[in-house]
């Protein structure tokens, strides 16, 4: 899970240019021979390399699954059609976890956290090493989940009024009406009469959770052509969709065609019916009960999140609370070393842009 607020911080160990040559390509990949760029879009890039082999890769919003959530993931590339890259290039990196690297632009840095004021002293919040941060903490830690809406469909309703792409949702909003297959196509009732079965028929599936909707994608188990017009324009669209992203990325283009293996839930997809899987993805701040690491090491719990702003004598705000206990019997010197440390280069780093504007 990656928060708003990660950045690359100002002490390191020099690890953080390695982890993005160590990790899948949902995170980062590196080019492994020398190559070049022969195609990008915004779903997806390809490199051939010297001896002819070619590799794509999946641009723009990837989903990953831990402990039943799902988490977005926004993957990029800084290359350019025709760009030549090298062994040990960045082709394309996880913005949650990784920013290009100022020194190295073919390298990307991995953003290990943020920079949070912290006093270490002993109180009721700091008890077995609990902790306390700011709102402006909360928000900086604030991370992106995604709720996966369902909802199936025999191929004989008609669906209206599906959300779209990018529309923001609350809990209590319809994301569509389905109108049974009785109601849908006749044509003998006046409009008056029509109407009243169509209410009556009407289904509403709600969102259930607030956010924006960020995909739809439609897997059917059948025939197409047995679908009713509306839930067949729905399939097709969502079918252009799948095979765009996939050859943008070099890799064989697929439907939403399945069969009984495509499970919901545990139980099969019928014959005859298709899923509507909506993305809806949220903002969470940290909040109480969530958990947080302190230093390179020293997990917590935070157990409040201030509501007012909390000041030294010399009115430099703190972001949070921790205790000096907690520190003390890990055995560790990061704090020290971190704390101290950041605080110099802030100090250099002001001075140095003074001495820049005089």
């Amino acid at each position: 899970m990656a928060c708003e607020g990660y950045q690359a911080l100002p002490v390191r160990t020099g690890y953080e240019q390695v982890i993005a040559h160590r990790t899948s390509d949902l995170f980062a990949y590196s080019a492994r021979k020398p190559g070049k760029v022969i195609s990008k879009t915004p779903e997806g890039i390809q490199i051939e390399y010297e001896d002819g082999e070619v590799k794509g890769f999946e641009l723009g919003i990837r989903y990953g699954s831990s402990e039943g959530q799902t988490f977005p993931h926004e993957v990029v590339s800084n290359l350019e059609v025709g760009q030549e890259v090298k062994p040990g290039d960045i082709v394309c990196y996880n913005t949650g976890f990784f920013e290009q690297d100022y020194l190295n632009p073919s390298n990307v840095i991995w953003k290990a956290g943020i920079l949070a004021r912290t006093v270490l002293m002993e109180a009721p919040i700091t008890l077995e090493d609990s902790s306390a941060i700011s709102k402006r903490v909360s928000e900086l830690l604030t991370t992106k989940v995604t709720k996966i809406r369902r909802i199936v469909l025999n191929f004989d309703q008609n669906i209206h009024d599906l959300v779209k792409q990018g529309q923001a949702v609350d809990a209590e909003d319809i994301l569509c009406v389905i109108e049974e297959g009785l109601s849908a196509n006749l044509s003998i009732y006046d409009e008056e009469s029509l109407d009243t079965l169509r209410n009556l028929s009407a289904q509403t599936p709600l969102a259930k959770s607030k956010g924006v909707v960020q995909r739809i994608e439609v897997f059917y188990h059948g025939d197409k052509d047995d679908m009713s017009d509306s839930l067949r324009a729905l399939a097709n669209s969502s079918d252009r969709q799948l095979a765009k992203r996939y050859q943008a990325a070099g890799k064989k283009p697929f439907t939403g065609s399945v069969d009984a293996g495509y499970r919901i839930e545990g139980e099969p997809l019928a014959l005859d019916t298709l899923v509507i899987n909506i993305y809806i993805t949220a903002d969470v701040p940290a909040g109480i009960g969530d958990k947080g690491v302190f230093g390179n090491q020293m997990k917590t719990v935070f157990g409040e999140v201030l509501e007012n702003e909390i000041k030294t004598e010399d009115g430099v705000v703190i972001d949070a609370i921790f205790g000096k206990k907690s520190v003390d019997d890990r055995i560790v010197n990061s704090v020290d070393v971190i704390g101290t440390t950041t605080t110099l280069l802030e100090v250099l780093t002001k001075r140095a842009l003074a001495a820049y504007d005089s």
